[in-house]
This record gives C-alpha cells, sequence and structure tokens, in this order.
C-alpha cells in the first residue's frame, strides 16, 4: 500500500478510536439519567420528604449502569454499518445541534433547575413554567439534546450496539416524559396546562411560539 494511502488510513483509524472514546464516555455519563428520573418522578412526593439527600441514589445507578457498559464495550463496538461521507455529515451535524441546544438550556435554564432541585425541593425559589427562549419551542429541550446526541454519536460510530442504545434512550424518555407531566400538573396546576396546549413536546413549531408568561 503507498505510504500516503497508509497515512490516510491511520489518519481515519485514529479519527474513529478518538470518536469511539468519546460517544462510550458520553453513554456512561448520560445513559442512566432517565433511569434516575424513572426511580424519582413515580414516588416524587417520596423523594421530596428527603430533599437533596435523594439524589445519593444516583451514585449506585451511575456505579451500576457504568459498569455494566464497560462490561458490554466490546459488544457494542464489536459490528459497524457501512458508512459514506453522508453519514458523517448528518452525524456531525446532529451532534453540533445537540451542543447547541445543551448551550442555549443551560444558559436560559440554569443548573439547579437541570439537575432537578427544584423538583426535589418545591419551595425553591427558581421553582415554576418556564415558557420563554427554546422552552417556548419545545417543552423538553434538554430530553431531546439527550436523544439526538446519542442519534448523532450513533452515526458518527456506526456501531449497531451505539444505536440500540439510542433507540434504548429514546424509549425510556418517551417513558419518562408522561411521568414528569404529571407531576408538573400536579404542581403547577393551569399555568402548566396552559403552556403544554400551545408547546409540544419534543418536535418544535418553528412559525409558532409560545408566548412569553411570568413563571408560576
Amino acid at each position: 500500500m503507498p505510504p500516503l494511502v497508509t497515512y490516510h488510513w491511520s489518519l481515519v483509524t485514529v479519527l474513529q478510536k478518538g470518536v469511539d472514546a468519546l460517544a462510550f464516555l458520553y453513554a456512561v455519563l448520560m445513559f442512566p439519567v432517565p433511569l434516575f428520573w424513572l426511580i424519582l418522578h413515580p414516588a416524587i412526593h417520596f423523594w421530596r420528604r428527603l430533599g437533596n439527600r435523594s439524589y445519593w441514589v444516583a451514585l449506585p445507578l451511575w456505579i451500576a449502569s457504568g459498569t455494566a457498559l464497560v462490561l458490554l464495550r466490546q459488544r457494542i463496538f464489536a459490528e459497524r454499518i457501512s458508512r459514506n461521507p453522508e453519514t458523517w455529515i448528518l452525524g456531525s451535524v446532529v451532534v453540533l445541534l445537540a451542543f447547541r441546544m445543551d448551550r442555549r438550556t443551560r444558559r436560559e435554564f440554569g443548573w439547579r433547575r437541570l439537575v432537578g432541585l427544584s423538583e426535589v425541593n418545591p419551595a425553591d425559589p427558581r421553582a415554576g413554567v418556564v415558557s420563554q427562549g427554546i422552552y417556548s419551542y419545545v417543552r423538553h429541550p434538554r430530553y431531546l439534546q439527550y436523544m439526538l446526541m446519542f442519534w448523532g454519536l450513533a452515526l458518527l460510530t456506526g456501531t449497531k450496539g451505539f444505536f440500540l442504545l439510542a433507540i434504548l434512550t429514546v424509549l425510556l424518555y418517551l417513558i419518562v416524559v408522561p411521568l414528569e407531566e404529571r407531576e408538573l400538573r400536579e404542581q403547577y396546576g393551569p399555568p402548566y396546562e396552559a403552556y403544554a396546549r400551545q408547546v409540544p413536546r419534543f418536535v418544535p413549531r418553528l412559525r409558532r411560539r409560545m408566548k412569553p408568561q411570568v413563571s408560576s
């Protein structure tokens, strides 16, 4: 094989290994998130009595999930679909979109609300219905961002195992979101009902935005 071709394939291999490593790290960190909320939302009144101490349940959950992913790592990356420049471009665009949504959500929502502190502590002054910014387009931008990131990384890695993780992530959030919205309706009542009627869960209506409201 000519040296130039060898050099090209070496760069591709290094790039692929880097993408695989970043994708796997993201999976270890973020795949347990919907599992955590599946534990908290159905029994939120119990967890609220514990307040911030309820977050200790996250530690064994992350350890168990991370350990399982590490043990399954070879299987996750064992098989790859055939890819082309279009799949690389599409994967990169989806990942960049997820990054952009993440930055906007963190800026507009704040880290305390993003990790759910206002949910386990309803008296938190930051609690209330947020309907401005990115939240005027979709009700759950952070969950949408997580799902997009998994799908983008699945396209970039090309592994069947990561596509499976992306599918499982979507299915988990489809279970989590109704549980969370039931809780929000109970907590905020008519203001959240009005917000939910105007703003879709995940797919934005680009020509229609929620009129700004004062948080309840």
